[in-house]
């Protein structure tokens, strides 16, 4: 058998009886050793950080060293030479953290146990070049090479590992890799690790606790052939517990789960969920069917339920609830009115780490949440911060008096969680006097007003702006509180009390309130003062120099280059073109165009302690010219632009007649409503491609494929050879068939492989994109190959 027929012994997706009869009775590497060549095998060990996973409640990288002091001496007594690469284990975010840690060897296969169990998972998983490097450290370009990757999870770095599979197989001289998946939950990641596998011929095994890995990997350096393995029985069921969280109560930062079996009394520590994904989606168990009492406990809150565990339990949701917070202020009862407003803010009990609280100044007796002054907005709490929180207010405040209120998750006053009252005085002697004065018996109802916006919108010199209705009086005056730091305006109120903005009011938000002579005042709503339009600002000659209203170089440079987000990015498109993003927690796919940032979506907790039906996110071109876009905005004002119905709920953007900023706007929301635009080449359609001999230049033939949907398994494809001699064959008519498809995590195609059938005989084709496929290219790289007679062609597709 020549290296190059050997290579087709390897299309196991085919099925082929010559392989099955060949290895019905002998492995793998027994089957080489027999033949002459080496039995060595090199193995791939995944350190990166997930491996600190846990199922049933020990982590993986644990379970994995077990394994290994196990079959190292197993390996020793069979005379196995065993090497070991590891990636991940000494630097995190590093894509070049791979080490060869040992060459296969007889006499080393002993000492793999002691090494594996010294290795610390922190990093990346660069599982592509780990297995090109365990390759190039076998010399596989001249000797048979065997290697076997344990892994947790899929590549994270740049290359894809179908390509390199695909490109391993066609330089090796006899090359295979073995695959196991430990703990892969998601088809898509299973995909992409079998893909690795079946381009080389090799083997996918998934593994799920210590016993299936022990024998997929006694199985995969030197047992029985592992595609001829019988199915592990799993005598467990398997159950995802997840934390049903109660009203009123915060998402938990972290849980501790455990079970006791109601019959045994055996207790089993299940693990830990931490962050927001695994608190939200659980963790999946594997228990021993019967009744189990099973508990979270953590963050603030407990919560434990009975449930009977049988073949068809899927899932068991634990009930939690935490405290909703109640407080103490330390402060003075009175301050005079230069002076800073300063207390502390100290919890009588634990509070919830991601725990929304506010901490607002009110007007005395208000009784609805826009009556205030200011607050401070805290989400998240810990130990130092919640027993001494202080906080300094400095406003140039009228006399009276006022209220600290703390705020929970809600806009309801009713809904409070403290009310403090203080006392804005002019020298601390009046406060002492007005204490030691009885009040006086005075039955009279005080006036009311109402307040009401006549002008719309509102702008500095605005006539007419808003009405105050009620018993106006001779000395009355309006008093404008700017809410953003801007200074007080005061304004006469007249007979009728209509009343104009002053023409020098800086624009924001202001708090409007009525004060009388005799010092006496009332609340009576908010005002928004909106800049002047474009064509009222800056100088437009002929001339072309800017006025002094115009923006500065410095100023244009901070509106049009960098820009500082208002959230915490959790995705960036760095690329040249627009990225794709998923988000499979919350069921999320969107296109990011380039320069943009995202927040990680969440679902809040509304006033009534549900969870939101949709996930809220933040979006916003992080240079380039500033924009926003909301996706489920918790609060939106119609002045800061409109929104629109989206598949995944409501998309608000700032009101922008910039093209650019339309153009990214519609594209993030055509996306959420399923619309991705692909990039060129990301798939061989629309026209017949030529099919290239690569060795020779010369045209195979021709092949034309459909559009496929989004995930599709399979695509239609028609071919036509225009030798079909050159692979034994004979008929050349346009043959329809499918293909079948894989994806990458992006969403596009990484290959295309399967099986077409001819009249006399059939072909496998095997196509990828070519390494560092920037999105442009409109070339494929790959092999077609008769099986039955080992005729193959290395082909280009352009």
């Amino acid at each position: 058998m020549t290296p190059r027929q050997h290579s087709f012994r390897q299309r196991t997706r085919l099925g082929t009886a010559a392989l099955s009869l060949c290895l019905a009775s002998t492995s793998l590497v027994q089957a080489q050793t027999q033949s002459g060549q080496s039995n060595d095998v090199m193995v791939v060990f995944d350190a990166s950080g997930s491996m600190w996973g846990q199922v049933d409640g020990t982590a993986k990288v644990e379970i994995a060293q077990d394994v290994f002091a196990d079959l190292s001496e197993e390996w020793q007594r069979n005379r196995q030479a065993v090497g070991l690469i590891a990636y991940g284990h000494r630097r995190r975010g590093d894509c070049s953290d791979i080490e060869v840690l040992a060459q296969p060897s007889v006499e080393g296969s002993a000492s793999l146990a002691q090494i594996v169990s010294s290795l610390s998972p922190r990093g990346k998983t660069p599982l592509s070049q780990a297995v090109r490097t365990a390759a190039e450290q076998m010399l596989y370009t001249e000797n048979a090479a065997t290697v076997v990757l344990l892994s947790d999870g899929i590549e994270t770095c740049d290359l894809d590992p179908c390509a390199v599979g695909a490109e391993l197989e066609s330089l090796g001289f006899d090359f295979t890799a073995h695959v196991i998946g430990f703990d892969i939950r998601e088809e898509a990641d299973r995909a992409q690790l079998q893909c690795l596998a079946d381009t080389t011929g090799g083997t996918y095994m998934d593994a799920r606790d210590a016993a299936t890995l022990s024998t997929a990997l006694a199985q995969a350096t030197g047992g029985a052939d592992p595609r001829l393995a019988p199915e592990v029985k799993i005598t467990t069921t398997a159950t995802k517990i997840t934390v049903e969280i109660a009203d009123g109560t915060a998402r938990p930062a972290f849980v501790t789960l455990s079970a006791i079996n109601a019959k045994t009394g055996e207790r089993r520590d299940l693990g830990r969920l931490e962050g927001a994904d695994q608190v939200i989606t659980g963790l999946t168990f594997d228990l021993p069917q019967g009744d189990w009492v099973f508990m979270a406990e953590g963050d603030g809150g407990t919560g434990e339920t009975t449930a009977r565990l049988t073949e068809a339990t899927q899932e068991i949701p634990i009930p939690f609830a935490a405290n909703t917070g109640a407080f103490e202020v330390i402060s003075a009862n009175s301050f005079t009115v230069d002076e800073t407003i300063a207390f502390q803010l100290r919890s009588l009990e634990p509070l919830q780490q991601n725990a929304t609280y506010s901490v607002m100044l009110f007007p005395r007796g208000a009784t609805t949440f826009d009556e205030n002054i200011t607050f401070s907005y805290r989400f998240g709490t810990d130990p130092e911060t919640t027993d001494h929180a202080f906080y300094p207010w400095e406003f140039d405040l009228p006399t009276g008096d006022y209220e600290i209120v703390i705020m929970g998750d809600s806009y309801d006053l009713g809904d409070h969680l403290g009310r403090f009252p203080v006392q804005l005085v002019e020298t601390l002697e009046v406060a002492e006097t007005q204490a030691s004065v009885p009040a006086a018996d005075d039955t009279t109802p005080p006036p009311s007003f109402g307040f009401s916006q006549i002008a719309e919108p509102l702008s500095p010199g605005s006539q007419n702006a808003f009405l105050i209705d009620g018993p106006v009086a001779p000395g009355d005056q309006a008093m404008l509180i700017g809410l953003e730091g801007q200074d007080i305006q005061v304004v006469e109120v007249p007979d009728d009390g209509v009343v104009s903005l002053p023409a020098q009011i800086v624009a924001g938000t202001y708090r409007v309130q009525l004060v009388r002579p005799d010092g006496t005042d009332f609340h009576l709503g908010l005002i928004d003062a909106l800049p002047e339009t474009a064509q009222d600002i800056g100088d437009h000659s002929e001339g072309g120099e800017p006025a002094d209203t115009m923006l500065s170089a410095q100023e244009l440079a901070a509106e049009t280059g960098p820009q500082e987000l208002g959230f915490d990015p959790w995705k960036t498109c760095e690329e040249a073109v627009a990225c794709r993003v998923e988000d499979r927690r919350v069921g999320l796919e969107w296109m990011l165009p380039a320069g943009w940032a995202a927040e990680e979506p969440f679902y809040y907790t509304t006033a009534g302690g549900a969870q939101a039906d949709h996930p809220t996110m933040q979006m916003a071109r992080a240079s380039g010219g500033a924009f926003s876009i909301t996706l489920n905005p918790r609060q939106w004002d119609v002045m800061l632009g409109p929104c629109e119905d989206v598949a995944s709920g409501l998309l608000c953007r700032e009101a922008s007649d910039v093209l650019k900023d339309q153009t990214d706007y519609e594209m993030i929301r055509n996306s959420l409503n399923g619309d991705f635009p692909k990039p060129d080449g990301w798939l061989p359609i629309g026209r017949s491609w030529t099919i290239e001999d690569r060795a020779l230049g010369a045209r195979v033939g021709l092949i034309k494929l459909d559009e496929p949907d989004d995930r599709a398994e399979t695509v239609s494809a028609s071919i036509r050879l225009d030798n079909p001699e050159q692979f034994g064959l004979g008929d050349t008519s346009i043959v329809q068939t499918e293909l079948g498809l894989i994806w990458d995590q992006n969403l596009l195609v990484n290959a295309i492989d399967g099986e077409i059938r001819f009249e006399d005989g059939a072909l496998f084709v095997l196509l990828a994109r070519p390494g560092g496929w920037d999105g442009t290219q409109d070339v494929w790289v790959g092999t077609i190959s008769n099986p039955a007679n080992h005729r193959a062609v290395l082909v280009n597709l352009y």
